[in-house]
């Protein structure tokens, strides 16, 4: 290999790695926050979680049963749903790639709001960020559920760009289909909030000092813990309504910052 060949292959390797590893922004730049969301509980009703079975989603059930309300987890035939039974939560079956499924599952009972992580895994064809949740949307607005929480990710919708560069390159198809679901929540009429969490890893970490931001440029990693936090502040606060939110830890701004974490 030549020396211009080297330079250009090692300035390439480079540049993946500085987008891989280096959050969109510079956290000293971003300007006033929002103060975290306070918790408030007492809901009218049970909250519906759409993939509370795992990850972020199961977290939010934990702490939605810890803080006392009622839970229903809308979860496939294959699911398997033990451990989030374990916690108390009602499980009602459905698909939300099947529009009959999803009516089925919101006449099980009144629900106060209901929240969705659904999102998709290697498998999944087709995939569900955008389809799944618009289906859910639909089915809330017909059984009369006004308050709906979205988690989908930094890179949609007008924070595109910020994602590192290799997560914009390979998640293209999904950050577009996120993008679809946030454009579709908005005009649905329903009483909204989106977050958009950046990079996720293991629930276990140590509380970091995470908060919710309109600043789309803010990214950072965070535990699923953490921002399952956020989701459950969010939901019955008023000031919430109809925002899109970034999720963001200024003490976790760079991959390195987690290096002992792992992820899951």
């Amino acid at each position: 290999m030549t020396i211009t060949k080297t330079r250009l292959f090692l300035g390439a390797l480079l540049a993946l790695i500085v987008g891989l590893f280096v959050s969109g922004i510079d956290s000293e730049r971003l300007p006033a926050a929002i103060a975290p969301l306070a918790p408030h509980g007492n809901l009218p009703g049970p909250v519906l979680v759409v993939g509370g079975t795992r990850g972020t989603g199961f977290d939010i059930v934990k702490l939605l049963r810890q803080r006392g309300d009622d839970v229903t987890v809308l979860a496939r035939a294959t699911s398997n749903t033990t451990e989030v039974e374990k916690l108390g939560a009602v499980i009602v079956r459905g698909n939300a790639m099947n529009a009959a499924e999803l009516k089925a599952a919101f006449a099980a009972a009144k629900y106060a709001a209901v929240i969705s992580t659904l999102g998709t895994t290697g498998k999944d064809r087709p995939r569900p960020d955008f389809e799944g949740n618009k289906n859910i949307f639909d089915a809330a607005k017909a059984a009369g559920v006004q308050r709906v929480l979205l988690v989908t990710t930094v890179g949609s919708g007008d924070s595109k760009g910020v994602e590192p560069w290799i997560a914009g390159r390979f998640l293209k198809e999904i950050i577009a289909l996120k993008t679809q679901a946030e454009d579709y929540l908005r005009g649905s009429g329903l009483d909204y909030t989106i977050i958009r969490p950046g990079g996720l890893l293991k629930s276990n970490l140590p509380p970091g000092n995470a908060f919710l931001t309109e600043d789309v440029r803010a990214f950072s990693w965070m535990g699923r813990s953490d921002l399952a936090s956020l989701v459950v502040r969010a939901l019955d606060d008023p000031a919430a309504v109809n925002k899109v939110y970034h999720a963001y830890d200024p003490g976790r701004t760079r991959f390195w910052h987690m290096k002992d974490a792992g992820k899951e």
